[in-house]
């Protein structure tokens, strides 16, 4: 199993792990995101044994990742027949036809909290400073 690399603030990324290796970042406004071969989908995938519109992700009222079975076409989750729709979690590897890609949850990335930091430090500064100044006059 790889793991993922560092990539742009994304929800998640789709690995190929077969083929020529690339990957797919999904953003928040493309769900749901359709996988098959058709030019409707978000992920066009032409390699063998993929249909037209094989599977589609999407996002279900908790926000957690679904795989939706939108045709008759036989997917893989884990190396196990997909029968129903399934959450995806994160580094399932999906089999669609003759691929076989890798499902990663998306980059976090930590807001920039510079000023909030300088401004405890700065407090900080001051109370030792006032404290400093109160145990000089008592004493």
């Amino acid at each position: 199993m790889q793991t993922p690399e560092t990539s742009p603030p994304c929800l998640a990324q789709i690995q190929f792990l077969t083929g020529q290796p690339r990957r797919h970042y999904i953003w928040p406004d493309q769900f749901p995101v359709r996988l098959g071969r058709g030019g409707d989908c978000a992920l066009r995938i032409e390699e063998e044994g993929v249909w037209e519109r094989h599977v589609t992700i999407e996002l279900d009222d908790d926000n957690r990742f679904q795989l939706r079975r939108v045709s008759d076409a036989s997917v893989m989750v884990n190396d196990e027949p997909m029968t129903d729709d399934q959450p995806l979690v994160n580094g399932d590897v999906l089999g669609l036809g003759s691929v076989k890609l890798q499902f990663w949850l998306g980059t976090v990335q930590q807001q920039r909290l510079s000023t909030r930091e300088a401004a405890v430090w700065a407090l900080l500064a001051a109370v030792t400073a006032v404290q400093v100044c109160l145990l000089l006059w008592l004493w």
